[in-house]
């Protein structure tokens, strides 16, 4: 199995705890939330209606939609809230020294 190529997109000193990242990466639209369990990478649009994630807010591991309130797990992408019914797509997140780095590759709750 080929590891997936990760991708430098910031440096943890950007990203308070508690806080979100919207970057972009090979033309998607990512969000990255730095949580009390660690960094999470997700699709940054909303799969109820088209709202972009990091404009809504971040509590513990519950990421809000700033549009209609649905909400995600910030760990798994899994529902959390209506309006959504289908999960955000994940990515694969670390941080090397001081920069996070993001792969598009699986894995990914989402199909």
């Amino acid at each position: 199995m080929q590891e997936p190529e990760f991708h430098r997109i910031a440096s943890a000193a950007q990203i308070a705890e508690g806080k979100m990242l919207e970057v972009e990466l090979e033309g998607r639209s990512i969000v990255i939330c730095r949580t009390r369990d660690g960094w999470h990478a997700l699709d940054n649009v909303c799969t109820h209606a088209y709202a972009k994630m990091h404009e809504g807010r971040l509590r513990g591991n519950r990421l809000i939609c700033p549009l209609h309130g649905a909400s995600f797990d910030c760990r798994t992408g899994a529902v959390l809230g209506a309006p959504a019914i289908t999960p955000l797509k994940t990515y694969a997140v670390r941080c090397v020294g001081d920069d996070v780095e993001v792969a598009l590759q699986p894995p990914s709750s989402a199909k």
